[in-house]
């Protein structure tokens, strides 16, 4: 059911997820939108979400693979980091030495990763039902409707929370270039620097700087939806 009165954006989003439903074969996409659409009226502050972070070959969706996913289960207060998990994905092809320098994820490190569809059916259970947290989340989106689009014929909708988006729409004002970056708005609010380009560790920047964001914005009667990537 779409609510009225909701912003555009999020009935657009429900819609694009049901239409994925219906499109989606029997197997672990449709497991996924079996879970339901999250409710994005509810409480920020009262259900779980998922921060993610994938490390790729490169940034053309059309012809880079996923290599790695960071799955970090979340709230506005806390991480979860007992459950955190990291899935390797076996790229189609031998890396290029410009990615591995990087990711520093090399072809002898991926010798045990799985074939894209069943590393997909190991991550989508771990984002069913979940609202997710990405930073720069068009990256996560792309990559995994790509990726669905290969082993499954069919999309993948997801409501994402873009923590890089987020800090532009909340606390505007001049950056240098660089500005935006994991690192920098990290150390922009205090938090400990970390090493960049490690699936799990960059889900867990990721979900501990929402968690930041969220504290110096107020984070009183903060439903999804107002935290949702426009």
């Amino acid at each position: 059911m779409i609510l009225p009165g909701w912003p555009g954006r999020e009935n657009r989003l429900r819609r694009q997820f049901e239409a994925a439903a219906k499109a989606a074969p029997q197997g672990p996409l449709r497991d996924y939108y079996e879970a339901g659409f999250p409710d994005l009226a509810a409480a920020a502050d009262a259900r779980e979400m998922v921060a993610i972070d994938l490390e790729t070959d490169g940034l053309d969706l059309a012809a880079s693979a996923i290599l790695e996913a960071g799955i970090v289960p979340a709230s506005t207060a806390s991480v979860a980091a007992s459950r955190a998990r990291r899935i390797r994905f076996r790229p189609p092809e031998a890396l290029r030495a410009s990615s591995v320098v990087i990711h520093r994820i090399t072809d002898d490190a991926l010798t045990n990763a799985l074939p894209e569809g069943e590393a997909l059916a190991r991550l989508l259970p771990l984002l069913s039902g979940k609202v997710l947290i990405a930073h720069f989340a068009e990256i996560e989106a792309g990559f995994l409707d790509a990726a669905c689009r290969r082993a499954f014929g069919a999309p993948f909708v997801a409501p994402f929370i873009c923590t890089m988006q987020l800090e532009n729409r909340w606390f505007p004002r001049s950056r240098a270039a660089d500005g935006l970056r994991l690192g920098k708005l990290r150390a922009a609010y205090g938090l400990p620097a970390y090493t960049a380009h490690d699936g799990l560790t960059d889900a867990l920047a990721c979900a501990e700087l929402l968690m930041a964001q969220i504290a110096h914005h107020g984070c009183e009667k903060l439903t999804f939806s107002d935290l949702l990537r426009r």
